[in-house]
């Protein structure tokens, strides 16, 4: 039988605590047979269950597990997009980026599935891919979108078309417009 493979740890924290709250976390690890890393984790995940956010696309709320994703940069942009979080003016500047360049990061222009596999390359660069937009906006509006382009491509992904092709306007057989203003007779 195969051993499934331990997990590392690959974050410290130090906190630092009274002799008291020190005895309690030892009493608690020697109570269970567990490490004391074992009873910190399982006691942040106990509280972080208890603790729900007001869900933007069901009747459920929405935990931590709704936020968690093993890609750094998708968990991020779901952050960033609920303001019970408070982001920073960075976690906002990066998110309506990604927003405008939406076909990088999500499947739809609607928003509700990451292209994981794209964000993945990406997210370690998005700061570069920011400031190439704040910086060559006036002069190469698409130039940000190009460089992602190149990212993707130099990773054997085929990149999305950019930049994105308007959306055709319905009209009638007349030639008109299905726009509502156009029917606003004044």
């Amino acid at each position: 039988m195969a051993r499934e493979p331990k997990t590392r740890k690959s974050e410290t924290l130090t906190i630092r605590l009274d002799p008291k709250t020190r005895f309690i976390l030892e009493y608690l690890s020697r109570l269970k047979g567990q490490s004391i890393t074992t009873v910190v984790e399982r006691a942040i995940i106990k509280a972080a269950d208890q603790e729900t956010l007001e869900s933007w696309s069901n009747n459920t709320p929405d935990g931590w597990q709704d936020f968690w994703d093993v890609s750094e940069g998708v968990r991020s942009l779901k952050i960033a997009m609920r303001s019970e979080f408070f982001p920073s003016y960075d976690e906002e500047k990066r998110l309506a980026f990604c927003k405008e360049h939406w076909p990088f990061f999500w499947s739809s222009e609607t928003r509700k599935n990451f292209l994981n596999h794209y964000v993945d390359v990406l997210w370690p660069r998005i700061d570069e891919f920011v400031q190439i937009h704040e910086d060559q906006k006036a002069s190469d509006y698409f130039a940000a979108g190009n460089a992602m382009r190149a990212a993707l491509s130099n990773a054997k992904l085929k990149a999305p078309d950019w930049p994105v092709a308007p959306k055709k306007t319905e009209t009638s057989g007349k030639g008109y417009s299905r726009d509502l203003d156009d029917e606003i007779p004044f």
